[in-house]
């Protein structure tokens, strides 16, 4: 879904360079200013030029947003409780033991900056990637003289992230009209059974991708185009 839109959206056929350089000067700002404001004002215009200049549909986005600060919101919340043996300004705390674990105010002011860094640095890339396809971003990095042991492993695994997604959602479906997330037990077993078939699929297309490319006589090399794309540089 994210590769049909990078490649319809109405930023498809802008100059990737440029595309690829303001993502990446917004992404290393929020790093080195350390404002939660300036991070809310970057979030806002990334999430902006995606949704209303290169026209992502919102709930698309929206899902993908969602779906990446599961992973992010653990991340900040664990920051926001501290354990020690000493006295401190708590805001909330307990005893645990011989420990005290709380809440201090310098742990909101982190997790809030790490929160929003984070979700800065997401909208920034996916401005990128909802907007660049993957070609035509390999295409940059190859003129910034990026190795090309690097370019394959970038496109080869973008190549098979796809691949196994589609694969995954159709184990899921099946498990599904089979009753195998009816419950906590099940859900785990599911689980386990989509990594293990996960782990099996992976090896065997490794081996098929290295006898095609001995048939091929693989010589060390993928010859691949970047030039599509480029018809603005």
């Amino acid at each position: 879904m994210i590769d049909r839109f990078a490649h319809s959206n109405r930023l498809s056929n802008a100059n990737p360079t440029l595309k690829v350089v303001v993502s990446l000067v917004m992404l290393l700002s929020v790093f080195f200013i350390n404002k939660p404001l300036y991070m809310a004002g970057v979030f806002g215009v990334m999430v902006c030029c995606t949704i209303f200049w290169a026209k992502i549909p919102a709930k698309v986005y929206l899902h993908t947003v969602i779906f990446d600060s599961f992973f992010i919101i653990p991340g900040a919340l664990a920051l926001l409780l501290t354990i020690s043996q000493g006295e401190g300004t708590y805001l909330f705390s307990f005893q645990l033991f011989n420990y005290t674990v709380g809440i201090t105010p310098e742990n909101i002011a982190i997790a809030s900056l790490v929160f929003c860094r984070a979700m800065s640095g997401v909208s920034c890339m996916l401005f990128l990637i909802y907007t660049t396809p993957v070609i035509q971003i390999a295409g940059v990095m190859k003129k910034a003289h990026i190795s090309n042991t690097f370019l394959e492993i970038f496109i080869l695994t973008y190549r098979f992230i796809f691949d196994y997604w589609d694969k995954i959602k159709l184990m899921v479906t099946a498990q599904e009209l089979r009753f195998g997330y009816r419950n906590l037990r099940g859900s785990i077993q599911s689980i386990a059974m989509i990594l293990s078939n996960l782990l099996l699929m992976a090896m065997k297309s490794y081996e098929e991708m290295t006898r095609t490319l001995e048939l091929k006589q693989y010589q060390g090399d993928f010859h691949v185009s970047y030039k599509k794309g480029y018809s603005h540089d």
